[in-house]
């Protein structure tokens, strides 16, 4: 019987050892992708909860509501709100377009979740979620 050259085992041993770091290599590479990906998702849950907190919270929507119908651009005109257990209704009537007009920038420039929005040449008429 031959014996087997020492060679072709010290080949075969680098030839595993090579295989066996180059997986190791993509299974780091692979890893640290899904770490990252864990990362953004942690981070999109955290964004998701503070914006659902915000948006939900009813005593945000009566506060911003409150400022913005204290302004003195709408003191004058005919402001009707109407809360219900989910939502807060809100009409304002004018025969100013401008007034209408910036009444509607201010409710869409804030951070509310707008539900019903009916737009007439008199009037707004907005539904703005709670829950």
């Amino acid at each position: 019987m031959k014996r087997i050259n020492p060679l072709y085992l010290i080949a075969l041993t680098l030839t595993f050892l090579f295989i066996s770091l180059y997986s190791l290599n993509n299974e780091k590479l692979s890893f640290i992708e899904k770490k990252d990906e864990l990362n953004l998702i942690k981070q999109k849950a955290k964004d998701y909860k503070s914006y659902k907190e915000s948006w939900n919270n009813e005593a945000f929507v009566s506060k911003t509501l409150d400022n913005i119908l204290k302004s003195r651009q709408f003191s004058n005109q005919k402001v009707l709100r109407v809360k219900t257990k989910n939502s807060v209704k809100v009409k304002i009537q004018s025969n100013d377009q401008n007034i209408l007009n910036a009444f509607l920038n201010k409710i869409l420039n804030k951070k509310l979740i707008i539900r019903k929005l009916a737009i007439e040449k008199s009037f707004v008429n907005v539904e703005i979620g709670i829950n």
